[in-house]
C-alpha cells in the first residue's frame, strides 16, 4: 500500500512540503511522475482529472471575482483520517464586492 500523504511530502521532490506554494504547480511546472497523487496515477487514474482541475480553477475564479473571504480562525491543523482534513474546519468570513 502506497501513502499519498508521505509521497506527497517527501522532501527530495517537494522541497519544505508543508509551505503552502501554488508556485509549485505554475506554468511550465510538471511534478516528478508518481509524486502527486490527487487523483490516482498510471493506467487506474481518475477519468476525470483534467476535468476536475480546470473545474475547480474556473469555480475558484468565479468565487474570487464575486466575493472577499478572511480567515477567523488560525488555529487549523491537519489531521489524518481515511482524507487529509483540516480540523477543526476553515472558517471564513464571506463578503460580496
Amino acid at each position: 500500500m502506497v501513502s499519498i500523504y508521505a509521497t506527497q511530502h517527501d522532501e527530495t521532490h517537494w522541497p519544505e512540503p508543508e509551505r503552502f506554494d501554488p508556485q509549485r504547480f505554475g506554468p511550465g511546472r510538471q511534478p516528478a511522475p508518481y509524486t502527486y497523487l490527487p487523483f490516482g496515477s498510471g493506467r487506474r487514474n481518475c477519468l476525470g482529472a483534467n476535468f476536475a482541475q480546470v473545474e475547480a480553477k474556473v469555480v475558484l475564479a468565479l468565487i474570487f471575482q464575486r466575493y472577499k473571504l478572511k480567515l477567523t480562525r488560525r488555529d487549523v491543523h491537519i489531521h489524518m483520517g481515511a482524507t487529509l482534513e483540516p480540523r477543526p474546519g476553515v472558517f471564513m468570513r464571506v463578503e460580496r464586492r
